[in-house]
Formats: structure tokens, C-alpha cells, sequence
């Protein structure tokens, strides 16, 4: 509708600017006594001017009259064909977006279970890293171990290899020492 208030501003401001031309020039001439003359012999070409100014506004008026006719018979006839769709199409978004809510919440219920199953996931996770730490730690220590042993092993037939060389009976008087328990070994 900003066209309609817009064509009848610009008609009453250009019939305002040219009264107030016209009123001007009245008031020049009001003042200029030896110019009046001139005005006198100008007035009918002024009033020829706001006479057709006049005419101007009045087929502007007859325009924009008809301008809103028009439209005053479209927003009818848009509102005969969309206002009752409206009501129809404003109850499915309705029902459409209590879908849709209902889908959110029933996806934040899932995805609080699923956070707590991850969350008892996660931790059963660091409980088993743990273990494995534990486990690789006790691997390290039985492989020591093995180590330790190998060594020893390979120490006793070294030993032994060494005792084949030297006499095999023991002198009469010694008594055989008594065999210690490792456990009871001084440290």
C-alpha cells in the first residue's frame, strides 16, 4: 500500500511547491511596484499553470483511486482463497513441530541412556588399561625373572663344568655341608 500514499505525496507536494511558486511570485510582485506591470501580463499564465496543476492532481486522484480499487479487490480476493488454507496449514505445522519435539525428547532420553552406557563403558575401559598396565608390569618382572634364571642356569653348568675338572672325591674328614633353602639364605 506504499504506493498509493506515495503518488498522493508527490502530487500534493508538487501542487504545494507551485502555489508556493506562484505565492512568491504574488509576493515579489506585491513588493515591486514597477514590476507589476509585468506580473499583471503573467498572472494568466500562472493561473493557466495552476489550472492544469489542478487537473494534473485531479487524474492522479483518479489514478490512485482506481489503484486502490484493484488492490482493495486482490487482499479480497488472496484472503477468499489463502485464510481458510491458513488455519488448515497452521494446525500441521503444529502437529509437525510436536512431532518433531517429541522426537527431540525421545532422542535425549536415548541419549542420556547411551551417555551412561558409554560413561560405564569408558570407565570399565580404564579399569582394563589398568590391568593390562599391571599385566605388562608383571610380564617385565617374569621376564626378569627368566632372565635371572637363564643366567643362573647358564652360571650352575659353568660351575659344573668346573667341578668336572677337579677331583671328584671329597677329603674323609669334611662333612658335607647341609643345604640351605633359599628363603633361609642371610641377604
Amino acid at each position: 500500500m506504499t504506493v498509493v500514499p506515495g503518488l498522493v505525496r508527490r502530487a500534493a507536494a508538487e501542487a504545494e511547491r507551485q502555489l508556493r511558486e506562484g505565492a512568491g511570485v504574488l509576493a515579489r510582485l506585491g513588493r515591486d511596484l514597477e514590476r507589476s506591470a509585468e506580473a499583471w501580463r503573467l498572472l494568466p499564465a500562472y493561473l493557466e499553470r495552476v489550472t492544469l496543476l489542478e487537473e494534473a492532481v485531479r487524474d492522479h486522484d483518479a489514478e490512485v483511486r482506481a489503484l486502490r480499487a484493484e488492490l482493495d479487490s486482490l487482499v479480497g480476493q488472496l484472503n477468499d482463497r489463502l485464510l481458510p488454507r491458513i488455519d488448515e496449514r497452521m494446525d500441521d505445522n503444529e502437529r509437525d513441530v510436536a512431532a518433531v519435539a517429541t522426537s527431540l525428547i525421545r532422542t535425549g532420553r536415548d541419549s542420556a541412556v547411551h551417555g551412561t552406557r558409554l560413561t560405564a563403558a569408558e570407565r570399565r575401559i580404564g579399569d582394563l588399561r589398568t590391568r593390562i598396565a599391571q599385566l605388562e608390569q608383571r610380564t617385565g618382572l617374569w621376564r626378569d625373572l627368566q632372565a635371572t634364571m637363564a643366567r643362573f642356569g647358564d652360571d650352575l653348568d659353568a660351575m659344573r663344568a668346573r667341578m668336572a675338572l677337579r677331583p671328584a672325591d671329597p677329603p674323609a674328614d669334611a662333612a658335607p655341608a647341609p643345604v640351605q633353602n633359599i628363603t633361609d639364605r642371610p641377604a
